[in-house]
């Protein structure tokens, strides 16, 4: 009985993780990086990265038609993590459901090759140091914001190339 009670509880605990464990992550990057943020003197507005580290995997402008004429809010992100059990993301995925109801990959946006100039100049100066570094990318990277401009810059790279 005592032992059937343990493996529950283990594994509600591990269903509570695995479902909580991404939110409470970008809760913490939120709270944290905002801090620093202001500290700094900056806001999440004043941070600007370049959206030339993006990996296309259709051509752009595309030839496909039914691609073109699909509205942006067919596009979503699909956050790519080392595993299940990781609430880092390593790198975004932008997809595009279509017509069919199928979902197609257009591009891959990496992690590591996510340029921000204010904070590279940052930690060049020694202003901040690698770990607050990765923790304002990490913050920038899972930010809804983020993903709503790399959608639309994937998607009139998609139209107009």
């Amino acid at each position: 009985m005592l032992d059937n009670l343990l493996i529950i509880g283990m594994f509600l605990y591990i269903t509570i993780i695995l479902l909580t464990g991404e939110k409470l992550y970008c809760l913490g990057l939120d709270f944290f990086a905002t801090k620093k943020l202001k500290k700094l003197g900056y806001s999440f507005n004043d941070l600007e990265f370049s959206f030339e580290q993006i990996y296309y995997i259709v051509s752009t402008p595309s030839i496909n038609s039914e691609l073109c004429k699909l509205p942006t809010n067919n596009y979503f992100i699909k956050k790519g993590k080392l595993s299940l059990f990781s609430s880092k993301i390593n790198d975004l995925q932008i997809f595009v459901k279509m017509p069919n109801g199928k979902k197609k990959l257009l591009a891959i946006v990496p992690k590591d090759r996510f340029p921000v100039p204010i904070l590279d100049s940052m930690l060049y100066y020694n202003e901040i140091d690698q770990k607050e570094y990765d923790l304002l990318i990490a913050y920038l990277f899972s930010h809804v914001k983020t993903h709503d401009m790399i959608i639309k810059e994937v998607n009139h790279k998609i139209i107009e190339g």
